[in-house]
């Protein structure tokens, strides 16, 4: 049974109706006999940047284009595929906001636990956290996850477990920075050179039959998105 890694990060604010209009959870699912590859890659990318291996590669501390486009030029014939969701923070009215995390985490997870199960796999999944010594609050939302499933259906059969673990400490969760924040700035900012990122990687982006749109990028509330981002036609294209 094939074996995959997957690590989660995310961008923005948490609250509904305050701070960044949009809130990002990206997931990099990488099949376990590439995890140390893309792992050295990471390391390889901080040393052309003059940075020590244990330094943090934080992309939106990345000012200069020609850093940043080697980076994604770096990344494209890796073997990893991204899943991104995007919520509009500004458009949501059901949920409280200390809900919104475990609810779109959830979701998440629910969308990566289709591509393990479709892919006849086992995974452990990695979730970036700021709070890594608060120990009842991760395993109060790995018990909503695991056990409670209360938002959606996530096929546990497939996790072998879940981590809580800072970003600093694993290279590929750095990786899942990079793919999270580039897609939020294209989100935020909408232009052709913030999206350029988004768009180099569209072969690491989840797709079914060549559809990228509501598999490897979700939109919530749903939206036109080829209106509001018509740029993303170029995903498909």
């Amino acid at each position: 049974m094939k074996e995959y890694n997957v690590y989660i990060d995310e961008s923005g604010d948490e609250g509904i109706k305050r701070g960044s209009e949009w809130f990002i959870l990206t997931a990099i699912i990488v099949p376990k006999e590439h995890d140390l590859t893309l792992s050295n890659k990471i390391i390889q990318i901080k040393t052309a940047m003059n940075m020590n291996r244990k330094d943090q590669l934080h992309w939106n501390k990345i000012l200069k284009y020609d850093k940043k486009i080697q980076i994604i030029y770096d990344l494209i014939a890796e073997n990893f595929k991204i899943i991104h969701v995007a919520i509009n923070t500004f458009e949501i009215n059901k949920l409280k906001s200390k809900d919104l995390y475990p609810y779109f985490m959830s979701y998440l997870i629910e969308r990566v636990s289709y591509y393990v199960t479709n892919n006849k796999g086992l995974c452990n999944i990695f979730i970036s956290t700021r709070n890594e010594n608060n120990i009842e609050k991760n395993q109060f939302l790995k018990n909503e996850l695991m056990n409670k499933r209360k938002y959606h259906y996530i096929s546990t059969k497939c996790i072998n477990d879940i981590k809580f673990i800072d970003n600093r400490k694993k290279n590929l969760l750095q990786l899942a920075d990079v793919c999270c924040s580039s897609f939020a700035q294209a989100i935020k900012y909408n232009t052709a050179q913030e999206w350029e990122y988004v768009i180099k990687l569209k072969s690491n982006i989840w797709n079914h039959k060549g559809l990228i749109a509501g598999y490897g990028i979700k939109f919530y509330p749903p939206i036109e998105w080829f209106k509001r981002f018509p740029i993303m036609l170029n995903l498909s294209a």
